[in-house]
């Protein structure tokens, strides 16, 4: 981690992943009452997630299981068909490489971002699924990097809850992905 990331993930452990991003920058944090409107919408977005990435059937009998999976493919299917159809009528946001957790995300950029900029962040944490996280976070290192700059913020204005529920995601993809490359070596 390089130190720009550093300072924006606070340290700790952070996902490396491929989402669906739009950002922008902005002049101030929406106010006290969006904020509570975005904040509570943002936590039921992540808790939904959290259900469709995992589920626990270590006490579901095989016949039970069996019928989880018919309903969760059914699920999946309606859930790419509504995608699709929202996808058509906006604008599409670019699936990159992000680093994030509850504290900051670090994406690259084309061109340098001046530090202490607040942005209004579309983060689509599931690419299939057109429901965006709306996230505000403020540049505290803008790195170039092989032809590239390296956009590094802090996320400001996030609930306890959403902050937990960042976590829990970060920490669930993190752990996916460290568990394939142990399966590749």
């Amino acid at each position: 981690m390089s130190a720009g990331e550093d300072a924006a993930l606070g340290g700790q452990v952070a996902c490396d992943d491929e989402i669906g991003l739009a950002w922008r920058p902005i002049d101030q944090l929406p106010t006290t009452l969006a904020s509570n409107r975005i904040n509570a919408r943002n936590e039921a977005v992540l808790r939904s997630l959290a259900m469709l990435e995992e589920h626990d059937e270590t006490r579901a009998d095989p016949g039970d299981r069996a019928e989880l999976h018919r309903l969760e493919g059914k699920l999946n299917l309606v859930l790419e068909l509504v995608s699709e159809l929202v996808r058509e009528r906006q604008e599409q946001a670019v699936v990159q490489p992000v680093r994030f957790n509850s504290v900051g995300m670090c994406w690259s950029v084309e061109r340098p971002q001046n530090e202490g900029t607040l942005f209004e962040i579309e983060c689509y944490a599931l690419p299939a699924w057109p429901v965006p996280l709306r996230l505000f976070a403020r540049s505290v290192a803008c790195v170039e990097q092989a032809g590239y700059w390296r956009l590094c913020t802090r996320f400001e204005g996030l609930t306890p809850g959403v902050s937990e529920w960042l976590d829990k995601l970060a920490f669930r993809r993190h752990r996916r992905e460290v568990a394939l490359q142990r399966k590749r070596g």
